[in-house]
C-alpha cells in the first residue's frame, strides 16, 4: 500500500467490515455519517451495499455520496477509493 495513505484508510482496508460505522469511512466524518443515518444508512456494510448495487462504479459511487451525504468531491473520493480497495482486497 502507498505510503501516503492514511491512516484510517489503511485501519479501513485491513480487515473486514463486520459492525464497523460510518464515520470509520475514510472520507466521512461525524457530520456525513450524520447525514447518511438520517437517510437510513447507518453501517459501513450499508454503504459497501450501495457501491455494489452501483455495479462497482466509483464515479457513479462518489455522485451518490456528494448528493446524499452532501460530501464535497475530495471526501467522496476517499470514500470511493477506500470502498473500492475494501473490495479488492475482500470481495
Amino acid at each position: 500500500m502507498s505510503s501516503t495513505t492514511s491512516q484510517k484508510f489503511r485501519d479501513f482496508t485491513s480487515e473486514p467490515l463486520k459492525d464497523k460505522q460510518l464515520n470509520e469511512v475514510p472520507g466521512l466524518g461525524p457530520k456525513l455519517a450524520s447525514n447518511l443515518e438520517q437517510s437510513g444508512i447507518t453501517k459501513a456494510y450499508e454503504l459497501l451495499g450501495i457501491y455494489l448495487t452501483l455495479l462497482k462504479n466509483k464515479e457513479y459511487f462518489e455522485l451518490w455520496i456528494r448528493d446524499n451525504a452532501g460530501a464535497n468531491r475530495h471526501q467522496a473520493k476517499q470514500c470511493a477509493d477506500s470502498i473500492d480497495a475494501f473490495c479488492s482486497q475482500f470481495l
